[in-house]
């Protein structure tokens, strides 16, 4: 949360000085103009003021007025109205006009460093009080993410247990099996959820085998793959993932594909130089109903959170495309 508080910091204190710079460029030019204009409007004064005194008044600590050009200096040229072939000089003391400009930027920028000062204060004060609210809310919503997720944990448990003395009443093994693949299903679609509340540090990240992975979860849904073409050819291909991570990936991103789709399902691994990717394509027998929902959006995070990235393109099939680093 520091990090993050910090991070906003910067970029706010960051949009700051480029709008200032920006500004204060603007007002350079225009404050340049206007001293200029000054400059002129007093270079004007003096020169009128040696003419109506015939020529004893020579200026002040800025401005010098003769009939002879100082070469130094930067200089306005008039004419002598006494004499048309006659020029006035009314040259300006050196740095005069820079004198005038820093002055007035010394004290803009003084000004703009306290302004700013207290706008970064009061920002992150805000930001504080609100990446606080929401570390809280974040908890909360974990506590109570893993408080559901650890009773419905409770009550997959006693149905097992159920189904352990069913075992021992019922000789029907095919009912028992298909009750046993059914807990053993929904124990894996809550385990996406359970997964992503571990921390960083909780997870091991291995050169993991998906091709090897993925021939498993095609096993494990073998009855419900009955009247599909599945086509995947298996290549040995590995990826540096957290195994928990991954199978969790790989079950719902397949599960999904066998509930929507209507006769097709490919699997597809393709090795690139630096990365793997992992394309999932079947058909969809209702365009409506096809999707994971949230369960995407589970998906993807987990995806990210292996340094991978996934995609899902729709038009004539439904296309998961998942790109993870070899």
């Amino acid at each position: 949360m520091k990090v993050e508080s910090f991070k906003f910091l910067l970029y706010f204190a960051f949009t700051i000085v480029i709008s200032l710079a920006l500004l204060n460029t603007l007002v350079f030019y225009e404050l340049k103009r206007f001293v200029e204009l000054s400059i002129y409007e007093q270079a004007y004064v003096h020169y009128i003021a040696y003419t109506l005194s015939g020529g004893v008044y020579k200026g002040n600590e800025n401005f010098s007025v003769s009939e002879n050009y100082a070469g130094n200096n930067f200089s306005y040229v008039f004419k002598d109205p006494t004499n048309p072939n006659k020029y006035i000089y009314v040259s300006v003391k050196h740095n005069y006009a820079k004198s005038m400009i820093e002055g007035f930027f010394k004290s803009l920028l003084i000004m703009e460093f306290v302004v700013v000062f207290i706008f970064l204060l009061a920002f992150q004060f805000i930001i504080d009080k609100i990446l606080g609210k929401l570390k809280d809310q974040e908890e909360w919503t974990k506590s109570l993410v893993a408080s559901v997720a650890h009773k419905f944990g409770n009550f997959l448990s006693i149905q097992k247990v159920n189904l352990a003395i069913l075992k021992t009443k019922l000789k029907d093994e095919k009912i028992l099996s298909r009750l046993e693949k059914s807990l053993s299903k929904v124990e894996k679609d809550m385990n996406l959820i359970l997964h992503l509340l571990r921390e960083e540090k909780q997870m091991e990240r291995e050169w993991i085998r998906v091709d090897k992975l993925i021939l498993e979860m095609l096993e494990e849904f073998g009855e419900d793959l009955q009247g599909k073409k599945v086509i995947f050819r298996p290549v040995e291909t590995y990826v540096y993932a957290d195994e928990t991570d991954m199978k969790d990936v790989l079950y719902n991103i397949i599960s999904n594909a066998v509930r929507y789709s209507k006769s097709i399902i490919h699997i597809k691994t393709l090795m690139r130089k630096g990365s793997v990717c992992l394309i999932f394509r079947n058909d969809m027998g209702n365009t409506q109903d096809h999707g994971l929902g949230v369960g995407t959006k589970l998906v993807e995070k987990v995806v990210k959170r292996q340094g991978g990235t996934m995609h899902i393109r729709i038009k004539k099939f439904y296309t998961v495309v998942i790109k993870m680093k070899r």
